[in-house]
C-alpha cells in the first residue's frame, strides 16, 4: 500500500548522539509531511482491518443463524418421525391383539373341533 515513488527522502540525513541532524530546515517539513502521510494510511489501514473484522463477524452470526434453523427444522422432522412411529406401533399393537381375539376359538368351538378330530380318527 506503501508506494515507495510517494515517498521523496532528503539524500544526506546525519544523526548526532541518536538525534536527527539537519542542515535544512526544510527538511523538517518534509520529514513531518512524510510521516503524517504515514499516519494517515495507517489509519485507514486500521479502519479497513476493523470493517473487514466486522463483515466477517456479521457473517458468522448469519451463518449461526441459518445453522440454527436448520437444526430446529431438523429437531422437528425428527419429532414427527418418532410420534409417527410410536403411533403406528400402538395402533398395529391393538390390531394385532384385536385380530387376535377375533381368531381365538371360543370355548363351544373348541368342543366342536374335538369332536370333529375324535371322529376323523375312529
Amino acid at each position: 500500500m506503501l508506494a515507495s515513488s510517494q515517498l521523496t527522502y532528503p539524500q544526506t540525513i546525519q544523526t548526532i548522539n541518536g538525534k536527527l541532524v539537519v542542515s535544512e530546515p526544510n527538511e523538517f517539513n518534509c520529514l513531518n509531511i512524510q510521516i503524517e502521510n504515514i499516519a494517515q494510511q495507517l489509519e485507514q489501514i486500521e479502519l479497513e482491518v476493523v470493517t473487514a473484522q466486522q463483515q466477517d463477524r456479521r457473517e458468522y452470526v448469519n451463518q449461526l443463524k441459518i445453522l440454527k434453523a436448520s437444526v430446529q427444522n431438523l429437531e422437528r422432522s425428527y419429532n414427527q418421525l418418532l410420534y409417527t412411529t410410536i403411533i403406528t406401533g400402538v395402533v398395529l399393537t391393538a390390531l394385532l391383539i384385536w385380530l387376535g381375539l377375533i381368531r381365538q376359538p371360543s370355548c363351544n368351538n373348541k368342543a366342536q373341533l374335538t369332536t370333529t378330530v375324535v371322529a376323523l380318527n375312529n
